[in-house]
């Protein structure tokens, strides 16, 4: 040996001892009958016995009473199968201080080597403050789940009583409807046999009031009728009786009805669509959509202006597509053209004109074909309506209101 060994020696010793004391969880050497035969500050301090009170005891010292002879047998079998493992896999493993309290640990285990023999080095953490911390997460956990569910327990209550109050609206709306509809029927027959001068001749006067009574009435009609359709729809009491037929005949005939309007404006009313054209439809709904897509084109198209009606097969279905030269509408409200009681603007005329519902009725009718209602427009450029009905056998959808 050379004088320099020692030295070594004492140098490394030191230097383990430091790291020994430094380590901030408690460090015991045990032999293989469990007595303790080295440990740190942090033993000492994690514990609460002195150094010279747990050299030369048995760890059991350490464990709690009830599970001493557990831990015994575990022991005895480590020291046959030794190897770097955590201590208790799977188990809530506690400690024992001096005073009798008990703590949460974690605990790894070491075999090592020496001239003495085997040997086992524990290394024994104290995890009291992230159990706390786990069990204060778990108690907001829980306290924020309850609180969910209680206002997952009362939104559900919310919704159902705006459901109701909203179905008891379109029933209140559909019965007030077919109310106001009998006596504006008689109204609008009675001011028709006026103007008609068959129990006598009118004055200029006359004829004019005659004619604004006509007028108003029709318009007030249209609101009701539209306020009824709306109000089923939004009640679910608006039912489809879709049927295949051709789509060509029945658009002649609704087109030409409309076509004194674009008349009276001058208007060029294009058809563009071959004549065999057959579509799955309910025909009354789907003549309404097309009578709210056409007159909104001749309202809000200029005189002299051209409105195209076109249809076609497509893969997907039938597509309709209505396209005006008209005012246009801006691409911010281009969504909200389709709310209840939302008007486009003036129309050509100046005036604010119809009821607001058309297109809201014309989106939920669409929908419920099971089909999408789109619209593209620029401000004095003009505005195209598309949509597409599936083909027999698509499930017809309800709207959601």
């Amino acid at each position: 040996m050379n004088e320099t060994e020692p030295h070594l020696q004492v140098q490394s010793y030191l230097r383990f001892r430091d790291l020994l004391e430094a380590a901030p969880d408690a460090i015991f050497e045990v032999e293989q009958d469990g007595t303790i035969i080295l440990l740190n500050a942090a033993a000492e301090a994690i514990f609460g016995y002195s150094r010279e009170e747990l050299l030369g005891q048995l760890v059991e010292e350490l464990i709690p009473q009830n599970v001493r002879g557990t831990h015994q047998q575990h022991r005895a079998q480590y020291v046959q199968h030794p190897s770097v493992r955590p201590m208790g896999v799977g188990l809530e493993l506690l400690a024992k201080r001096k005073d009798g309290s008990t703590f949460p640990v974690e605990i790894s285990l070491s075999p090592i080597r020496s001239a003495q023999g085997n040997r086992v080095i524990a290394v024994v953490r104290d995890i009291t403050a992230r159990k706390n911390s786990e069990a204060e997460i778990n108690a907001l956990q829980a306290q924020f789940t309850k609180s969910l569910s209680e206002a997952n327990r009362q939104l559900e209550i919310r919704n159902r009583e705006v459901e109701r109050a909203n179905r008891l609206k379109s029933e209140f709306l559909a019965s007030m409807s077919h109310e106001l509809r009998t006596p504006l029927h008689t109204i609008i027959g009675f001011s028709d046999l006026l103007a008609e001068e068959l129990k006598g001749p009118l004055n200029d006067a006359q004829k004019r009031f005659v004619e604004h009574i006509r007028t108003d009435s029709r318009h007030l009609l249209e609101l009701i009728s539209d306020t009824l359709d709306l109000s089923k729809i939004e009640a679910g009491r608006l039912s489809l009786h879709p049927e295949e037929f051709n789509a060509s005949e029945a658009l002649a005939g609704w087109i030409e009805k409309l076509r004194p309007l674009a008349n009276n404006k001058n208007q060029n009313l294009i058809e563009a669509y071959r004549s065999d054209l057959r579509v799955f439809a309910d025909p009354i709904r789907l003549k309404e959509i097309l009578y709210n897509l056409i007159s909104n084109a001749i309202k809000f198209t200029a005189n002299g202006g051209t409105i195209t009606v076109e249809a076609d097969a497509v893969e997907k279905g039938t597509q309709f597509r209505v396209t005006d030269n008209g005012i246009g509408i801006p691409e911010s409200e281009h969504a909200a053209i389709f709310d209840k009681f939302y008007q486009l603007g003036s129309t050509t005329k100046g005036v604010r004109e119809g009821t607001g519902l058309g297109l809201a009725i014309t989106k939920s009718l669409v929908e419920m074909h099971g089909g999408q209602i789109l619209v593209r427009s620029t401000p004095g450029v003009g505005s195209v309506f598309e949509f597409v009905l599936p083909l027999r056998g698509a499930a017809p959808k309800r709207p959601v209101p």
